[in-house]
């Protein structure tokens, strides 16, 4: 374990101090969910020492996290799969194998108390877990704005295909034919292009009628 106190060890270690003063009893957990009815109040570490030095709460609630390798990874992982990523980034990839030397160190410290009908919290976290933080939230947004981005390109692709399918099907001599409906288009449709052609044939249609519509509008620009 570093030797060198990190803002988590720090605040944990005032917290506790401050709890020893004021007889407070502390707990090994922290509030999940919040009530709409009790406002909330996020202070600094030394803001904290000093409420509870002057307040005195009866119960205070207070998690210490340690770092485990394996855990954030799962954690990574998930994250960039949210974002169509199945792969770590290589930087991420790096930046973990490296923060295992901090296994089993003190990487966040969370704590929460009740004074006059408020709840207060506060929270610190070690320098080099912040950074870790920081770094994979940067890599997530890149992940996800890339995407996006694909996302918007084969977008515009297959609303190409659509168009160009819509065109087609509304100038076929069948499209118009009889008593015409929705679903006879569309039955048209699944039989010029198959069942399997890539895009929505329901897509396709709707486009169709619209054309087919604007055609026998008149419509000329």
């Amino acid at each position: 374990m570093s030797s060198t106190s990190s803002a988590a060890q720090a605040l944990a270690t005032s917290i506790r101090a401050a709890a020893e003063k004021a007889s407070a009893c502390v707990v090994s957990a922290f509030p999940e969910q919040l009530s709409k009815g009790v406002p909330l109040v996020v202070l600094e570490a030394d803001e904290a020492a000093r409420l509870l030095a002057a307040a005195s709460p009866r119960i205070i609630y207070l998690v210490e996290i340690d770092y485990d390798p394996e855990f954030e990874a799962a954690e990574a992982e998930e994250r960039f799969a949210d974002v169509a990523l199945n792969v770590l980034p290589p930087a991420v990839e790096q930046a973990l194998r490296k923060a295992k030397v901090h296994t089993g160190e003190p990487r966040t410290t969370l704590c929460a108390f009740m004074i006059d009908g408020l709840l207060h919290t506060v929270s610190a976290s070690a320098e080099w877990y912040g950074g870790l933080e920081d770094l994979i939230d940067e890599a997530v947004e890149a992940a996800r704005e890339d995407a996006d981005g694909r996302r918007a390109v084969e977008a515009a692709a297959a609303n190409k295909v659509v168009a160009a399918k819509a065109a087609e099907l509304a100038a076929h001599p069948s499209f118009n034919f009889g008593r015409v409906s929705f679903e006879k288009r569309l039955t048209l449709a699944e039989a010029v292009f198959g069942d399997d052609c890539g895009v929505d044939l329901r897509e396709v249609t709707r486009c169709a009628e619209n054309l087919f519509w604007l055609d026998q509008s008149g419509f000329t620009r």
